[in-house]
């Protein structure tokens, strides 16, 4: 018998794996908390960390078939990127591209600024749900963004090798779930 032996202390659960998202986000702050950011500069991250996340969900769109993208967000960053290059043939002697990552990163970067919460898995599950809603949902108008992006970052630094957007995400959701050593849910 063993009466003296002591017993083991409960274990805390692991914490909650982050969302692509989350992760992505942490990918460009440069350890600093989003908390301590000023609105410009987070929503900078949050357009870089959108960029990758539409990316890797046109890459990989079969990784995302489970997350439900019920968001109604997704058709408004659809709608407000179409409307943006519409506006900007309209007046090609003063064009400004939003692209829709931007969209994404401005209304979830001021939600969870006015909502007083700006950790990085309340910023990475809003912009999981509105980029998985958005690139699944209008993968036809992201084909055509996707296109563009890389036409423009190509004129950027001619006789350089033009980015493959589509590969760059294709390798963060690869690295993302290489770290976690299966495949998490996203």
């Amino acid at each position: 018998m063993n009466l003296f032996r002591r017993k083991k202390p409960p274990s805390e659960a692991p914490p909650p794996a982050p969302t692509f998202g989350e992760w992505l986000i942490r990918q460009f702050t440069a350890g600093e908390p989003t908390a301590l950011m000023p609105f410009s500069r987070l929503e900078r991250v949050c357009s870089n960390a959108g960029l990758l996340l539409c990316a890797g969900v046109y890459s990989r769109p079969q990784a995302f078939r489970d997350i439900a993208p019920g968001s109604r967000e997704g058709d408004i960053v659809a709608r407000r990127t179409a409307d943006g290059f519409k506006a900007s043939l309209a007046d090609r002697a003063h064009t400004v591209l939003a692209w829709p990552w931007d969209h994404m990163a401005t209304s979830v970067a001021w939600t969870a600024s006015r909502n007083g919460n700006v950790a990085e898995p309340t910023l990475g599950a809003a912009l999981t749900g509105v980029g998985v809603a958005y690139a699944l949902a209008h993968r036809e108008q992201l084909a055509a963004v996707v296109e563009l992006w890389q036409q423009v970052a190509a004129g950027l630094k001619p006789g350089a090798p033009p980015p493959d957007l589509e590969a760059m995400g294709r390798d963060m959701l690869q690295a993302y779930q290489s770290g976690r050593g299966a495949v998490p849910p996203l």
